[in-house]
């Protein structure tokens, strides 16, 4: 294992909406663990930007949260501007939650808008929220995207097998976080997937532990979660997440040895 490393991977973190940004990216380049900080609106790109700077391990993203929609629908064009400064796009997705389910055309059209940007410009990878629109995603995504110019990953997603079949014919990866396998539907989900197309996320501050906000390195008990879901050692679990890793960088164009 070199300094270059990655130690475990955290594909889903806000970083920004953290107490500390700068110490969380600074803990992370010295444990070795690969975060994708996303974003809740295009205005936060600049200086999630500015504090990734000449970073090795933490990548920052740019995204519209479908959650806000109803409110900043407008900043989609400032969106689409700013993905051709970044790799990754995060968070975009839909949500048909009741509580959001008024604005899901207007999210439809945003989130068709960022698809067609992605496949635009081609190697991007976007990390993207589904809850209870999951099948809703997937057919979007199969109508403006192909897998070999953008690369998706559904965020905590909790709908059924079928659907995650869908997902996975459709090209997606999927990032599991520790809340994902609390219960025994969760833990079957998972099992469910291709070993392939498993990553390890955090959702950080969103998701808590032990009555606290998660944070990035919480991946490395998360993959230990996922192991013994799947019956697998540590080691091979850990070979496998890091393995899915490198392929996901590797088709933003970063790599690592």
């Amino acid at each position: 294992m070199t300094a270059d490393s990655v130690r475990a991977a955290d594909f889903h973190c806000h970083v920004d909406l953290l107490p500390a940004p700068a110490v969380t990216i600074a803990a992370c380049e010295t444990a070795r663990i690969l975060t994708l900080a996303v974003t809740t609106t295009p205005k936060a790109w600049s200086q999630n930007r500015k504090w990734t700077t000449g970073k090795r391990f933490v990548h920052p993203a740019v995204g519209l949260h479908p959650e806000l929609v109803a409110e900043r629908h407008g900043e989609v064009a400032l969106l689409e501007q700013l993905m051709a400064e970044t790799r990754f796009v995060g968070e975009v997705g839909l949500d048909g939650s009741p509580r959001h389910r008024a604005s899901l055309a207007a999210q439809g059209k945003v989130f068709t808008r960022v698809l067609r940007r992605a496949q635009y410009l081609g190697g991007r990878v976007i990390s993207i929220h589904s809850r209870r629109a999951a099948k809703d995603v997937v057919e979007c995504l199969t109508a403006n995207c192909s897998p070999d110019r953008v690369l998706a990953i559904l965020h905590w997603f909790s709908d059924s097998a079928t659907v995650a079949e869908q997902a996975v014919r459709a090209g997606c990866y999927f990032s599991i976080n520790h809340c994902m396998l609390e219960s025994a539907s969760g833990r079957a989900l998972v099992r469910s997937l291709p070993a392939n197309r498993v990553l390890t996320e955090t959702d950080a501050p969103f998701a808590r532990i032990a009555n606290r906000a998660a944070q990035p390195g919480d991946v490395v008990d998360t993959e230990a979660l996922l192991a013994a879901a799947l019956s697998l050692t540590p080691s091979d679990m850990s070979a496998r997440l890091k393995e899915s890793a490198t392929e996901v960088m590797a088709f933003a164009g970063v790599h690592y040895t």
